[in-house]
């Protein structure tokens, strides 16, 4: 079985070496000639929870890449989910699977885009609930480094009925996967919008001044946490109106991770992934750009469409808006998400 890893920055590099390592013959796409060239001279070299070099063959033809793969695997920001979908058209061969990255609604911006192809040509489309390994650096030639792999993830596809039988066949690729019933269930409950959006808006200074700061650490005060579990509770109540069976931020991350903890920090410090995660050193940063339009900023316009009040989550997306839009619409006009069409 094939695979095309669509978009090679540290996700993609890691999810490209983790596959290789798995015994998969693997493609990646990336627009970038220099990235590419890296890859093919050097192969991908990892470090962390996975140790070694593996050869993969890169691309910057789209269409090279993903001719004769059974899974295309996307792992662009979210920003890139529509952009990369429209590349596809034409694109798609009959019985292909499209499984993106974390989702953030990455399946629904696909189908939007690639609905009426994907039928008639049977193709599936999936997302999962987050990043299966934190990928903290990326250095050239090709060298990441690789935190250890979540123990459980989930994916959902449209059409919703399609999510057990990709998992089937994903089996010795991801066995982390297990199927969750709809798209809607993994984009609200993604494990980043709930953590990365409180923490950088309320620690914006430290990462405007490029600190170095332990993101679990010294970013998150008990004030912090106690604020952050708050907000994610408008969330849950968001999921429930919209008919998703809501699990707060702890639970979704005692999941993952197949742990037990009553406290989010504690999990954290005590997990060897993320006890050295960072602060970001720039506010330009995904833990913002990606999380906040497409994440607690669908949140809140879910919210005031089902007429639940999410003031704390209004508030980081406001604050996100003024302090880092400023009238240039990093996340896209009014963050672009056609969520009044979700069936």
């Amino acid at each position: 079985m094939k695979f095309a890893v669509l978009g090679l920055g540290k996700i993609g590099h890691n999810t490209a070496a983790l596959l290789a390592a798995r015994g998969y013959e693997v493609t990646g796409y990336t627009r970038d000639p220099s990235r590419a060239e890296d890859v093919n001279r050097f192969g991908i070299t990892v470090t962390g929870a996975l140790n070694g070099n593996f050869r993969v063959r890169a691309t910057t033809s789209l269409a090279e890449a993903v001719e004769g793969a059974r899974f295309l695997v996307v792992t662009t920001t979210a920003q890139g989910h529509k952009p990369l979908a429209r590349g596809l058209r034409g694109l798609l061969e009959p019985g292909q699977r499209v499984l993106i990255l974390t989702g953030n609604w990455g399946a629904y911006e696909f189908y939007t885009v690639l609905g009426q192809e994907a039928r008639e040509k049977g193709v599936i489309i999936g997302e999962t609930s987050g990043n299966l390994a934190v990928s903290p650096v990326l250095h050239r030639p090709a060298t990441t480094v690789m935190g250890h792999p979540k123990k459980r993830m989930g994916v959902a596809t449209i059409p919703r009925g399609a999510a057990p039988g990709m998992v089937r066949e994903l089996r010795r690729a991801f066995p982390e996967f297990i199927p969750e019933p709809s798209v809607l269930d993994t984009s609200l409950n993604n494990t980043n919008p709930p953590v990365h959006v409180p923490f950088c808006i309320f620690n914006i200074t430290r990462m405007a001044n490029g600190e170095d700061a332990d993101f679990y650490g010294q970013c998150l005060p008990p004030l912090l946490l106690d604020f952050a579990t708050a907000a994610d509770a408008e969330r849950c109540q968001v999921s429930r109106a919209v008919g998703v069976r809501p699990r707060t931020i702890l639970e979704l991350m005692n999941e993952v991770w197949q742990v037990q903890y009553d406290n989010l920090k504690e999990l954290a410090l005590e997990n060897p992934s993320l006890q050295h995660v960072k602060l970001p050193k720039t506010p330009c940063h995904r833990f913002l750009t990606e999380d906040v339009p497409y994440g607690y900023g669908a949140v809140s316009r879910l919210g005031k469409m089902y007429g639940v009040a999410t003031p704390r989550i209004d508030l980081l997306v406001e604050a996100y808006r003024y302090l880092i839009c400023q009238g240039a619409q990093v996340g896209g006009p009014e963050f672009s998400l056609p969520l009044e069409e979700l069936p």
